[in-house]
């Protein structure tokens, strides 16, 4: 994501579907109480809820409910050396 000089976010379309999803739905605001950024500088997120996360938020950004499904194809991005 990009954001402009006016604060206005615009996806790249050289961004991975996926990653433009995860990242919209971390900043979220109002998802926090289910899913946001780490207090840390490492960029990682954390998931507070994941039956809420599983049951409404999945399913909302990705058609699915399955977090292993979202797990994985996290790491394949995350971690390619490993997929």
């Amino acid at each position: 994501m990009v954001k402009s000089s006016d604060g206005v976010s615009s996806s790249s379309s050289s961004v991975a579907p996926f990653l433009r999803k995860c990242y919209e739905m971390v900043d979220d605001s109002s998802t926090d109480s289910v899913i946001s950024w780490s207090s840390g500088a490492d960029n990682s997120f954390v998931i507070s809820d994941t039956n809420v996360f599983s049951a409404q938020l999945l399913p909302k950004y990705f058609k699915h409910s399955n977090l292993s499904s979202f797990v994985r194809q996290l790491n394949i991005y995350v971690c390619p050396s490993l997929s």
